[in-house]
C-alpha cells in the first residue's frame, strides 16, 4: 500500500497524491462524473469508469482512464457487474465515487409506480449495490474512500418538481451515515457531495422543466435562479471534482459521514 505523501514535498508524489490508488467512478461519460474521473486521473489514480453513452470508450482515452464498462443502473444487477469489471481491470477498488444520472423532473401526480421503481434502482438501489460490492475488498486492504455524488435535492431540502430525486437522494445520504460506524474501523470513509446548480446538461434539463411549469422562458428562469445564488453564477463540474478528489485523499481520513454542499451559498442565503 502506498505511504501517505509528505504535504511539504514538492516532488512527483505531492503532485500525484493518489498514485497507486484504484478508483471506480460511475456515470462518468459526461458532466460531473467525467470531471471527477479526470481529476482523479490527474492526481495519479488508476480510474475505471462506467457510462451508457456511445462515446464512453473515447472518454477513457481523453482523460487517461484505465478502462470502462457500460452500466445502466436502472437494472438491479448493474452495480455488482460494474464492480466486477473494475476489479478485473484494476485488481481492486480503493475509491468508489457512486454517481448516476438524475431521474426525470415531474409533477408528483404524473409519476406512476414504474417511475418510482426505476428511480429507486437508478439512485438508491445502485448506491446500495455498489457499496455492498466494494466494502469487503476495502476492509481487507484496511483503507477505502466512498463518495456518493447526489445533489441538494432531498439531501438539503426538497425541491419543487424533483420528487424522485428528493426521496432517493435523501436515502443515499442516510446510507452514507449508516455505514460509518461499521466501515470506520477498517480505514474506510463515506461522504456525500451535494452540488447545487451546476453548469451541466442535467441542469439544463431541470431548468427547462421548471421554466415550463412556471410559464416563463428558460432565460428568465435562469436569471431568477442566479439571483438566489450569492456568487451569481452556477457551479462548475471541475469545482465539484476538486472537492471529491480531496475527500478521496490520505489527508482526510477523519472526515466521514458528512454531507458536503457545494452550491455557491444558495441554501444558506
Amino acid at each position: 500500500m502506498p505511504s501517505p505523501a509528505d504535504p511539504t514535498d514538492s516532488g512527483p508524489a505531492a503532485r500525484r497524491p493518489l498514485a497507486g490508488r484504484c478508483a471506480l467512478v460511475t456515470a462518468a461519460s459526461s458532466g460531473i462524473g467525467r470531471a471527477v474521473a479526470a481529476e482523479l486521473c490527474s492526481r495519479g489514480a488508476s480510474v475505471f469508469i462506467t457510462g451508457t453513452r456511445p462515446g464512453t470508450a473515447e472518454v477513457v482515452q481523453e482523460i487517461g482512464a484505465a478502462g470502462s464498462a457500460t452500466a445502466d443502473f436502472t437494472q438491479p444487477t448493474a452495480g455488482a457487474e460494474a464492480v466486477r469489471a473494475a476489479v478485473a481491470a484494476l485488481g481492486r477498488i480503493d475509491i468508489l465515487v457512486a454517481n448516476t444520472g438524475g431521474p426525470k423532473p415531474s409533477a408528483f401526480a404524473d409519476l406512476d409506480a414504474d417511475d418510482w421503481l426505476r428511480a429507486y434502482h437508478l439512485i438508491l438501489g445502485s448506491a446500495l449495490a455498489l457499496t455492498r460490492a466494494v466494502l469487503p475488498g476495502m476492509a481487507q486492504e484496511g483503507w477505502g474512500r466512498i463518495v456518493y455524488l447526489t445533489s441538494t435535492a432531498g439531501v438539503v431540502r426538497p425541491l419543487p418538481g424533483l420528487h424522485l430525486s428528493n426521496v432517493m437522494r435523501a436515502g443515499v445520504a442516510a446510507l452514507a451515515q449508516s455505514i460509518v460506524a461499521e466501515a470506520g474501523p477498517h480505514g474506510i470513509t463515506a461522504n456525500v457531495v451535494a452540488p447545487g446548480p451546476t453548469d451541466t446538461p442535467r441542469r439544463r434539463q431541470i431548468m427547462e422543466f421548471q421554466a415550463g411549469a412556471a410559464g416563463v422562458s428558460i432565460e428568465e428562469f435562469e436569471r431568477h435562479e442566479l439571483a438566489g445564488v450569492p456568487i451569481r453564477r452556477f457551479g462548475r463540474a471541475e469545482e465539484v471534482a476538486s472537492l471529491v478528489a480531496f475527500l478521496c485523499s490520505e489527508e482526510v481520513g477523519s472526515i466521514t459521514g458528512a454531507v458536503h454542499v457545494i452550491d455557491g451559498g444558495m441554501t444558506v442565503a
